[in-house]
């Protein structure tokens, strides 16, 4: 395996960009390659079964496009569903990303923390045994908002603040009922209007996502695989299947990545 092979990023769409560009700016001599499985998206609203299928063939259309030394699921949905099997069907390094439950409970100053995730992650055994072994203590409130990935997917280039503002209200009043310290965005496409929840959710509540674990965590299996790479070749974006609207070439080009269209294979 060659050390300029890329880090292959994959998600049902753009959610896991932040976590690149988190990377890209910590590792610049890195190389990487995003898929957004648009074809298969939402991943939240499909059964265990059905995800793991669908990750691992994207993971397949990967591996025989650009061979990647490692690979990062971007998807909290699909890391909690599919990180074992993706791990056993492959022969480089698989990290996933999951709900930041740890650091918000061991930081949360009244124990009381609010996760935002799709319903299959809010459903799904992994998230209770997140909290069952580092939040004991705290009282978690728990909202499903799956209609904000779709919002983000779709929408977010042509929406107002007002509307950003709508689509995440809910889940405010949830959690400003239940006067949480800290709000976990346990779904990569949240990410893209934490500042909007800062703004409603005000100075006293801090959002926590898994950007800096993530990364870190590429860093250090980089390091003891000694996988750095010492030459810089051109990042890429890849879809299964076309945005609407053309929004992909966007967040390609708002994240600094040559848009390339649809993955063969996919």
């Amino acid at each position: 395996m060659s050390n300029s092979a890329p880090i292959a990023f994959i998600d049902s769409g753009v959610g896991g960009l932040p976590y690149l560009q988190w990377v890209r700016e910590h590792l610049p001599q890195e190389n990487f390659v995003y898929l957004a499985d648009r074809k298969n998206f939402p991943y939240g609203e499909k059964t265990s079964g059905e995800i793991v299928d669908i990750v691992l063939h994207a993971v397949k259309s990967l591996r025989d496009g650009s061979y990647p030394k490692m690979l990062v699921i971007a998807c909290n949905t699909a890391s909690v569903t599919a990180l074992d099997a993706v791990r056993k069907a492959v022969d480089f390094p698989v990290v996933g990303v999951v709900p930041a439950v740890k650091p918000a409970a061991m930081s949360s100053r009244n124990k009381r923390i609010g996760v935002m995730a799709t319903r299959r992650t809010i459903d799904g055994s992994y998230l209770q045994r997140l909290i069952d072994n580092f939040a004991p203590d705290c009282h978690v409130e728990k909202v499903a908002a799956s209609g904000v990935v779709s919002f983000v997917e779709n929408d977010f280039f042509r929406a107002s603040d007002e509307e950003k503002l709508e689509i995440v209200e809910n889940a405010v009043n949830l959690f400003s009922g239940e006067k949480v310290d800290k709000v976990v965005l346990g779904c990569t496409h949240f990410i893209y209007l934490d500042e909007i929840l800062k703004k409603r959710l005000g100075g006293d509540v801090e959002i926590i996502d898994s950007r800096e674990g993530v990364g870190r965590q590429i860093m250090h299996v980089l390091e003891i695989n000694r996988l750095f790479s010492t030459e810089k070749k051109e990042d890429v974006f890849y879809c299964s299947a076309e945005s609407p609207g053309d929004s992909y070439r966007l967040f390609a080009q708002m994240f600094g990545l040559k848009y390339s269209g649809v993955m063969e294979g996919l």
